[in-house]
């Protein structure tokens, strides 16, 4: 059994495109003693494709030459102690789970858990998993900023929401059975038909495409570690293929948890880019700072405003009616959950590395002004231990009673303080 705690890691034959296409890093500073976020990146990936995050490593400098540098990571070792005995406790056959700080990009936990002595690389930072329904995100983002949709757009259909027929899609007919739900209830419920109609009657291939470029796909990810690149896969060369894009319903579709995790900052954050990021800084033992993150974010506005709140409100849907409604019943016996706002979107499909079914539950979570986004993923080979959207709840519930706790203890050493000041005060 292995549980590990990720940095960076990606296959190198999956990184030929990225590095090949040599990317150019803004926003850093640069001096003959300093280490370029490049040098970072390749430095942070190559140990952590072994599982190793150790704090002391040795960089190419602006001139070539070696030198030691401390890093101090973004992460949250409480957060990442709490996942770790969240799926020690359920025991999945592999899993992964990811957070990010909506307001900085900054990675606050990187989980990865193979339950077999099986040899598996870091699971969090691999690309090739199938998107499955998170990809309806795109497909409904899409609709609403374009103006094609609104979120009570109702696109009837017959049949199950889980099934896709062309006769669902192509050749639709209205009758006693028929189903009218607004779109807002069929991105809860995930229903297949309707999204595909979507695609291929309200978006067509190239805005589809448009979007998907927007949030990150087929676009490496130029931050301070280097995964591959999530891939649409598909070259719409048949009209039907539309349809299972806008749906999910398809395996060539992949994406990586961390970019998943990112597309939901993205709808958390207004609509503007959010960009991963796991290095704060790395200092010499001088302490004399080598790199550090620029304080100057990519403010892009991936969809408007507007879109972004359109999209929360379907995302809270999912999570309140919808796909993951189980997961997050009784919420209301639960004190940390007063006041909170919980949205997400789940899919599942069978995938092949690993093989089993592939369960995720991507989303965001506010609380007083404090925002996380995460990704949780579960493959099980047979059995079903828990469920992704579970395992966020737990996450949720783990982060904001610790962020309630330190709020509390912060408060009551303030008290005390100002209490002792005014005792002063009095013999003085």
């Amino acid at each position: 059994m292995r549980i590990r705690k990720l940095i960076a890691n990606a296959s190198f034959w999956a990184l030929v495109p990225l590095l090949s296409a040599s990317p150019i890093f803004i926003n850093d500073v640069f001096a003959a003693n300093k280490v370029s976020k490049e040098k970072v990146a390749e430095v942070i990936t190559k140990h952590a494709i072994e599982s190793r995050f150790p704090n002391k490593l040795s960089f190419k400098d602006n001139k070539g030459q070696s030198t030691v540098g401390y890093v101090d990571y973004t992460f949250d070792p409480e957060v990442h102690a709490n996942m770790a005995d969240v799926y020690l406790k359920y025991q999945p056959d592999y899993a992964c789970f990811v957070a990010l700080d909506v307001e900085t990009g900054a990675i606050l936990n990187l989980t990865s858990f193979v339950k077999a002595d099986e040899d598996w690389d870091n699971l969090v930072m691999r690309a090739d998993y199938p998107a499955a329904s998170v990809f309806k995100m795109i497909t409904a983002a899409a609709g609403l900023d374009s103006g094609k949709l609104k979120t009570d757009t109702v696109i009837p259909f017959n049949g199950k929401g889980t099934s896709l027929y062309k006769s669902q899609v192509l050749r639709h007919k209205t009758n006693k059975w028929t189903r009218n739900p607004t779109l807002k209830e069929s991105f809860a419920k995930s229903i297949n038909a309707v999204f595909a109609q979507i695609g291929i009657f309200k978006l067509g291939k190239d805005r589809l495409i448009d979007y998907a470029m927007r949030f990150g796909f087929d676009k490496p990810m130029l931050t301070d570690f280097q995964i591959p690149v999530s891939q649409i896969g598909l070259d719409f060369e048949e009209q039907w293929e539309i349809a299972e894009a806008a749906s999910g319903y398809t395996k060539n579709i992949k994406l990586s948890p961390i970019h998943a995790a990112q597309m939901a900052a993205i709808v958390a954050n207004d609509g503007k880019m959010v960009t991963p990021y796991m290095v704060e800084s790395v200092t010499n033992g001088r302490g004399e700072t080598l790199y550090e993150k620029s304080a100057v974010s990519d403010n892009t506005q991936v969809i408007k405003p507007a879109s972004a709140r359109a999209m929360r409100l379907l995302m809270r849907e999912t999570a309140k009616s919808g796909s993951a409604r189980k997961s997050f019943t009784g919420l209301n016996r639960y004190k940390v959950y007063k006041g909170m706002e919980i949205g997400g979107k789940t899919g599942s499909l069978t995938g092949y590395s690993p093989k089993g079914r592939h369960d995720w539950f991507v989303g965001y979570a506010e609380k007083n002004g404090r925002k996380v986004a995460y990704a949780s993923l579960i493959i099980n080979k047979d059995k079903w231990y828990v469920r992704s959207a579970y395992v966020a709840r737990q996450f949720i519930y783990h982060y904001y009673s610790d962020l309630d706790e330190a709020i509390a203890k912060q408060n009551a050493e303030s008290v005390v303080g100002q209490s002792a000041e005014a005792t002063t005060g009095l013999a003085n």
